[in-house]
């Protein structure tokens, strides 16, 4: 799968069918972790002031195109077809599929009630699937050895992670030498509270038109810290455009 260099970050030539099929074969046929990783215009300015954190994301295996932005700017640069892939369907759609395959699959992460609830959902959308394990976030690193273990007993071969950015991905980092059958490591930030309807998803017309992060910025106008970055992400893409002539 062909990877293109978006300012500051990279995303994966994909879609949700290429993804999914990627995550089949890595199961499958995988000898490894095999990590993916969320690609959006955020990250694209947090993720390079940490040396190790950029590395980490240049060595994944998967970077998917989390943010309508990403999108945009490899379609602008590159004239590709790359489609949004949300991470957090992403994951709903690895659970269907790792029910009709019969994949296992250990959740990691947020609040005991959350997680609780979330592994609740899944098990209520797909009778099949095989959730062999859970954990709620708030281990202390003396934990972390019973932890592996239990992972590693469980014979789960998806293991997702909801620590948040970049908690998530520096745990991968330090663990994924330990863990024996975990074939996909997936960052899944938030995605637990939105299964667990703590955390309510836009809905579908933001989701359709790309710009969730609007309805999140009306819904959490604390966030605008944060997003008031993408009207210069944009900026940014276009000036690359423009020296790409």
């Amino acid at each position: 799968m062909r990877r293109y260099p978006v300012l500051n970050l990279w995303v994966d030539d994909c879609n949700m069918e290429k993804a999914l099929a990627q995550v089949m074969e890595y199961v499958d046929k995988g000898e490894k972790v095999h990590t993916i990783f969320a690609s959006n215009p955020e990250k694209n300015y947090s993720v390079p002031k940490d040396a190790f954190l950029y590395d980490m994301f240049r060595k994944a295996d998967l970077l998917i195109p989390d943010g309508i932005g990403m999108v945009l700017a490899s379609r602008l640069l590159y004239n590709t077809d790359v489609q949004r892939v949300p991470g957090c369907e992403l994951m709903q759609n690895i659970c269907k599929m790792s029910a009709d395959k019969g994949y296992k699959i250990f959740i990691y992460g947020a609040k005991k009630e959350v997680n609780e609830a979330a592994v609740d959902e899944l098990k209520t959308r797909h009778s099949s699937i095989q959730i062999v394990g859970s954990q709620d976030g708030y281990l202390s690193d003396d934990e972390m050895d019973g932890l592996i273990d239990r992972i590693n007993a469980s014979k789960a071969q998806i293991l997702f992670l909801a620590l948040g950015s970049p908690k998530q991905e520096m745990w991968i980092s330090r663990y994924r030498t330990q863990l024996k059958n975990v074939r996909v490591c997936q960052g899944i930030g938030g995605t637990l509270d939105v299964l667990a309807g703590t955390v309510k998803r836009a809905p579908d017309f933001f989701c359709k038109m790309g710009i969730e992060w609007l309805y999140r910025l009306i819904s959490e106008p604390k966030r605008l810290k944060r997003q008031i970055r993408l009207p210069f992400f944009a900026a940014q893409v276009i000036q690359a455009k423009l020296l790409r002539k």
